[in-house]
């Protein structure tokens, strides 16, 4: 096995998804966090908590985001560790003609045979991930909550308009 723990390419020293767990490892220790701890903080459970930091599936952005809140640390060192990830683990599988990771907890947006299904998968698909996260499921969820609250003021509006 690579010195990378066997993600990505075989000839790396140190592939950013090993950098990225170990980082992880290291502030859970110094934190005194638990895996049971980090579940009760986050919205995640500890099995999610178990897979992310032992390098069986990457992180998503909010797991990352609330592993920090939980821990007490900057949030943009790890998310830039994270976008590395994202970016090595999809140039490794190019190369092997196999489908881009997509980070997201257990099965969550999974077919039954464990492929994704998130707007990620379609983005890297398509020859780019947005450096920011899922911009484009992001505008879809604003443009939905924006178009539900100028419904529910308009209607608000003819209720208790005088007659």
């Amino acid at each position: 096995m690579a010195a990378n723990g066997g993600r990505g390419c075989a000839g790396c020293e140190a592939a950013p998804w090993a950098e990225l767990t170990a980082e992880m490892r290291r502030i859970k220790c110094a934190a005194e966090l638990s895996y049971g701890k980090l579940a009760q903080r986050t919205h995640y459970s500890r099995s999610s908590w178990e897979r992310f930091l032992n390098q069986k599936q990457l992180p998503t952005r909010i797991a990352v985001e609330q592993f920090a809140a939980a821990s007490g640390q900057d949030p943009r060192p790890l998310l830039i560790r994270l976008e590395h990830s994202l970016a090595h683990e999809s140039a490794a599988r190019a190369t092997a003609g196999a489908p881009a990771p997509v980070p997201g907890r257990h099965g969550d947006g999974r077919h039954g045979d464990g492929r994704h299904l998130a707007v990620r998968h379609v983005a890297v698909r398509q020859g780019g991930v947005h450096p920011g996260g899922v911009r484009p499921l992001g505008l879809v969820v604003a443009g939905a909550l924006l178009g539900g609250l100028a419904a529910g003021l308009t209607r608000a509006a003819r209720l208790h308009r005088p007659r």
